[in-house]
Parts: C-alpha cells; sequence; structure tokens
C-alpha cells in the first residue's frame, strides 16, 4: 500500500475512535454525576471533539493534495541519470579549481647530435600531458578551447594542432578541472611529462586556479 493511502487509512481509524469515545462520554453525561467529575468529562469531551476536528481537517488537506506519480517519480530519475550522462559526456561546461597551462616550442638553440625535433612539441606530448591528468583525476580538460572527451584525437603537423577535428595551433593552452595540488605534482614529479619537456626547453608556463571554466564539447560540424 502507498504511504498515502497508509496515512488516509490511519487518520481515519482514528476520527472513528474518537466518536466511540464521544459516544461514550455522552452516555456519561446524562447521568447523575458529582459536579467536579462532570467539570473533568467535559472538558475532556472538548478536547476530544478539538482533537477530531483537526484530524478531519488533515484528512481533507491530503485529499486535495495528491502524492507523486510514479510516473513522475520515473520522470525525475531519468531527468538526473540524463544530467549525470551529459556532465560524463563532456555535453555541459564546467568550472572550478584546477590549472592553466601553456606550452609552446623551446627557444633554445639546437645542441650538436640532438635531433631538432626534440625541441618541437609533438603530438604525442600533448598526448602525455592529457593522460598525467586524467591519472591525477582531471574531472574535464580543454586544449586552446575545445573540450576533450575519451574519443577526442589529438595531432600536430608542425605548428597546426589538429584536435577532434578542428585545427588550431601552438603555443597550446590546457585548461582542466580537479585537485591542483594532484594535477601539479603528476606533471612535475619525476616521471611527469613535463619534466621531460623541460630538458629540451620546452616554454611551460603552469599555474593554479581556484576557478577554471572548461567549455562543453561541440561537435565539429556545430563549431564557428
Amino acid at each position: 500500500m502507498k504511504p498515502y493511502a497508509s496515512l488516509v487509512a490511519i487518520v481515519g481509524l482514528v476520527i472513528g475512535l474518537f466518536v466511540g469515545m464521544e459516544l461514550h462520554l455522552q452516555s456519561g453525561l446524562g447521568q447523575n454525576l458529582p459536579y467536579e467529575r462532570f467539570v473533568a468529562m467535559a472538558n475532556l469531551l472538548q478536547q476530544r471533539e478539538d482533537a477530531r476536528t483537526a484530524l478531519a481537517a488533515q484528512l481533507q488537506m491530503l485529499h486535495s493534495s495528491p502524492a507523486p506519480t510514479v510516473a513522475q517519480q520515473a520522470l525525475q530519475a531519468m531527468q538526473k541519470s540524463l544530467a549525470k550522462a551529459r556532465k560524463a559526456a563532456g555535453l555541459t561546461p564546467l568550472r572550478g579549481a584546477g590549472i592553466v597551462l601553456t606550452l609552446n616550442d623551446s627557444s633554445l638553440p639546437t645542441q650538436f647530435g640532438v635531433d631538432p625535433n626534440e625541441y618541437l612539441l609533438h603530438d604525442q606530448d600533448l598526448l602525455s600531458v592529457i593522460n598525467d591528468l586524467n591519472a591525477a583525476g582531471a574531472e574535464a580538460i580543454s586544449l586552446n578551447g575545445l573540450r576533450l572527451t575519451a574519443a577526442t584525437d589529438v595531432h600536430c603537423a608542425g605548428a597546426v594542432v589538429s584536435v577532434g577535428g578542428v585545427r588550431t595551433s601552438i603555443p597550446v593552452t590546457i585548461l582542466a578541472i580537479g585537485k591542483p595540488s594532484a594535477l601539479t605534482k603528476s606533471l612535475q614529479g619525476p616521471t611527469g611529462e613535463l619534466t621531460l619537456l623541460s630538458l629540451y626547453g620546452i616554454q611551460i608556463h603552469l599555474h593554479k586556479s581556484e576557478s577554471v571554466t572548461v567549455p562543453a564539447y561541440t561537435p565539429p560540424t556545430r563549431r564557428g
């Protein structure tokens, strides 16, 4: 039985008991009773009458205020699940504490015996940075204003960077939402990607922020 129906039944039962008690008291009032007892019973009868009136009003209110239906409850549950799924898919913008990271090619002169490509940013470098951020618990990441998802591919061709089919360029700015200390530690630790990139003079600017906004993901066909 639904809680609403149970409550109505209980209130009805209580009212019925009060009616029975009232009849019993009224039958006693018609007999020859001492004055003090008569007053006490009259007061008790009034209390029972007031309580019955209050319960009747509550019962009427319950009848006029229908409880949520199963369909309404199911709809609310579906809306919550949909909002959670949209967030996980990156379809909603997020704001929170995190980091702002800017990367650019090295400004150091090429050293003898070292491949010149080592002084340039490549897609594998960016992917390694993104992997470090995800491993540190990043909730959302964007690259040059483009939201990254689990299916987003990143490719470099010289100074051109392709993010999910959208062309952008170096330098790149990466925004990540998460615990700033954990994100920074993952990037700058002994095995962090920024530690390796710094060996070749890759220009790195990293700072923590209490307010980072990562935009929602939009399909390439909807981007301006």
